[in-house]
């Protein structure tokens, strides 16, 4: 009897996460999933960069998923998290699933302050299965509503499916699971924006899913702020990132015209961080730090942070872990930054930026 009451509660609650995922992803059809046992307690997450297998991935947009990964996690887990600008990668990214051989893990734990074996590394993986039917496109031609003259594309057809695990560093198995299908549309983009926005919506689902299913082993708080609110993670870092296979969107344009990629590069400010004047811009360029985008005393809107406790700080979830792990002073810890082109430093305390932001 006791064991079929366990079992009920298991199923009661991967139904629960069923219901979550259905009412996050839409559309999407659960392909299979396997919950985190009860026993797994984690310190932190190594976030694994997205093996995103689709036709227009490129060092650029992995970086650009796999940072957004650890946004949303920073959005609803207490957790330090280590993510794809701390290590380099020696497998292919569909492959990059354990966490003790494929980061360097190991030789920083004095830095992290934590047993990095109590760790667990969340690996995402998407794939496409895109299907053209060029009858349709060549013979088909239906008007597109409230455009005369012009005409919708018929017969391309994809599926989106996302696969969203939990691993254990030191072996790589795979503790936790959900993997779901979702159709897309690859021609519904705005030029300049994110070229899939479906994939997006789609590994956000993805991970809301796994959080769900999960619970309360990495779910902080309700209620309380995100630890990297109002803090954009650093450009020129993720135009270097680069990983096998995939080599840095500056690697792929160093043969353009400087005035060509310099205005390739502005147009990519906009697109992750709109709304920056040209000052703002050169600063960030050179300090290659975190722009803070809303004023939260004592950062200010504009400062590039460079660095916490002297580490370097190139995205928002090492400014939190970097803040977390560093020995405060009675006022707190030293971070490092730019403001108006001038190095300055400010004291903050963790949990990042605590104070509530203050309207300019």
């Amino acid at each position: 009897m006791p064991t079929h009451t366990a079992r009920s509660a298991a199923q009661v609650g991967i139904a629960l996460a069923v219901a979550l995922g259905a009412l996050a992803c839409g559309s999407a059809q659960v392909a299979e999933e396997s919950p985190l046992p009860a026993d797994v307690k984690p310190q932190g997450l190594v976030v694994l960069p997205v093996a995103l297998i689709v036709p227009e991935a490129d060092a650029l947009e992995i970086a650009a998923a796999s940072l957004a990964v650890t946004r949303q996690l920073l959005a609803r887990t207490d957790l330090p998290i280590i993510g794809p600008l701390d290590f380099d990668l020696n497998k292919t990214l569909d492959e990059a699933r354990n966490a003790s051989y494929d980061t360097d893990l190991v030789a920083r734990d004095g830095e992290l302050g934590a047993d990095w074996r109590s760790w667990l590394a969340l690996h995402v993986l998407v794939t496409e299965n895109r299907a053209t039917n060029v009858r349709d496109i060549v013979d088909v031609k239906a008007q597109a509503a409230g455009k005369p003259g012009t005409f919708r594309q018929h017969g391309i057809e994809a599926t989106v499916r996302v696969e969203v695990g939990l691993y254990d560093v030191r072996r790589g198995t795979r503790l936790a699971f959900t993997a779901s299908e979702t159709p897309d549309d690859p021609t519904q983009f705005t030029p300049g924006a994110d070229p899939r926005p479906g994939v997006s919506k789609a590994i956000a689902a993805g991970i809301d899913r796994l959080i769900a299913m999960v619970g309360p082993a990495i779910i902080g708080p309700a209620g309380r702020r995100a630890r990297g609110d109002g803090l954009a993670d650093s450009l020129p870092a993720m135009l270097s990132w680069r990983a096998p296979e995939r080599p840095a969107w500056l690697d792929k344009s160093k043969d353009l015209a400087s005035e060509v990629r310099e205005a390739k590069i502005y147009s990519l400010w906009d697109r992750f961080v709109p709304g920056l004047d040209v000052k703002e811009i050169f600063a960030a360029n050179k300090a290659k730090g975190l722009i803070v985008r809303a004023k939260a005393p004592p950062l200010e809107a504009g400062d590039v942070v460079t660095a916490v406790d002297g580490k370097k700080a190139q995205a928002a979830y090492q400014f939190d872990r970097l803040l977390r792990a560093c020995s405060p002073t009675p006022t707190g810890c030293r971070v490092d930054l730019l403001r108006g082109g001038a190095a300055t430093t400010v004291m903050l305390r963790w949990p990042a930026l605590p104070a509530p932001v203050v309207a300019e």
